[in-house]
């Protein structure tokens, strides 16, 4: 089931709605629902995940009275004078006008979109494929200035070793931490990395791919997404270029564009070399949405970046730690060996020791023991005997009573 497929399910909307647009954003209320809200060719939709606890909330135009602008907050008044405020939008005059249009019925042209009317055609007809992220065959477009953003550089690092130390420790087959490292550490599956191979139409320049599956953070109703990464490297004098494509295949707009990278490694003084990351987008597809595209994906390739450096510094200090010196090893073994005979040779003894102990309070034990019942025993012979003494002194007081009836008789 394609993204788009389940909005409709989980909003309960009509088949064949177009969804334009989504935002994030926070519904406003006695606690804030921090969510998304979708806006729909007839629908306004909005929801929330937080803790457990979910929100949706579906809001049809026709039902809508008027949307305002008050201070922070998008205002949807209903004719039944229900109200609803959203705040926290990263682009609300953007929101605003959309959500203005698509309720009046104004053709969804909008200026603020900065797309041509031939593009917006062409949304128009791309429309009903919108977060649709069906199996497709990944093509790497070369690259072209004319449709593409300028590139940015993200990111600059110095290393102590030069070009050639740089590429065998993190491009080469034998990489102390590879691009199929990183991919695990960020947890990614079914990662799998081809070796290089040399391009035939471009002498000098070797190539390799990437596919994996990677985890998506604050994309809705989506967690993970197939990834795919065309690497590029060529060697010049003193330089290492290293190009990569990528398509992130899963996630809404998947099909619209591509991630497209550049790593420029330059030899420096003293042996040397600066590392400069640079990162653009390339469009494939018109769309309304490249002005939420472009930083929300520029952002993540920054911040992947930011982990692959402080993981490249951690195996680095780690391989620079000094190794400890054979002779001590041996010293050490020495001791230890020692140590443990001292603590073999004393085990026995402690044995020994604690075993008799354990018989002498047993032997106690039994003693008080056998002491207890013979003064038990004492006790009893001792009222036998006084018993025995009152029985005597009974007998003898009867026969003395029947001496003194008979005398009576007589």
């Amino acid at each position: 089931m394609s993204a788009k497929e389940l909005l409709i399910q989980l909003f309960n909307l009509p088949k064949g709605e177009i969804i334009f647009q989504d935002y994030s954003c926070a519904l406003r209320g006695l606690f804030s629902k921090y969510g998304r809200i979708f806006l729909a060719e007839n629908h306004i939709c909005f929801y929330a995940n937080l803790g457990g606890s979910k929100t949706k909330l579906v809001i049809k135009l026709d039902d809508v009275k008027q949307i305002q602008q008050k201070k922070g907050d998008i205002e949807i008044s209903l004719k039944d004078e229900h109200i609803y405020c959203f705040n926290s939008f990263n682009d609300k005059d953007q929101v605003y006008s959309l959500m203005n249009a698509l309720l009046t019925g104004q053709p969804v042209n909008l200026q603020q979109t900065t797309e041509s009317k031939i593009e917006e055609k062409t949304d128009q007809g791309d429309e009903s494929q919108i977060l649709e992220n069906a199996d497709v065959e990944v093509s790497f477009l070369a690259q072209d200035g004319s449709r593409g953003e300028a590139e940015q550089e993200l990111c600059k690092l110095t290393f102590q070793f030069n070009v050639d130390k740089f590429f065998d420790l993190f491009l080469g087959e034998e990489a102390i931490y590879s691009l199929l490292d990183h991919r695990v550490s960020q947890q990614d599956t079914e990662t799998t990395l081809s070796k290089w191979q040399p391009m035939e139409d471009q002498f000098g320049s070797f190539q390799r791919e990437l596919k994996t599956v990677i985890k998506l953070v604050n994309v809705p109703f989506k967690d993970k997404s197939r990834m795919h990464k065309l690497q590029t490297y060529k060697k010049e004098e003193g330089k290492l270029i290293l190009s990569s494509t990528t398509h992130t295949l899963d996630v809404p707009y998947g099909g619209y564009f591509q991630l497209e990278e550049k790593w420029e490694i330059t030899n420096l003084e003293d042996n040397k070399c600066i590392l400069r990351m640079y990162g653009w987008i390339l469009f494939t597809k018109s769309t309304m949405m490249k002005k939420t595209i472009i930083p929300r994906t520029l952002q993540g390739v920054k911040e992947d970046y930011e982990k692959w450096a402080n993981n490249v510094k951690a195996k680095l200090e780690q391989l620079a730690k000094p190794q400890p010196k054979a002779s001590n090893q041996v010293q050490h073994e020495y001791e230890d060996s020692k140590n443990l005979n001292d603590i073999n040779l004393v085990r026995p003894v402690q044995k020994t020791n604690k075993k008799v102990e354990k018989q002498m309070k047993f032997m106690k034990s039994e003693m008080i023991f056998l002491g207890t019942i013979g003064i038990l025993i004492i006790i009893m012979m001792f009222q036998l005997l006084i018993m025995n003494r009152q029985h005597q002194k009974l007998e003898n007081l009867e026969l003395l009573v029947m001496q003194l009836i008979h005398r009576e008789e007589h």
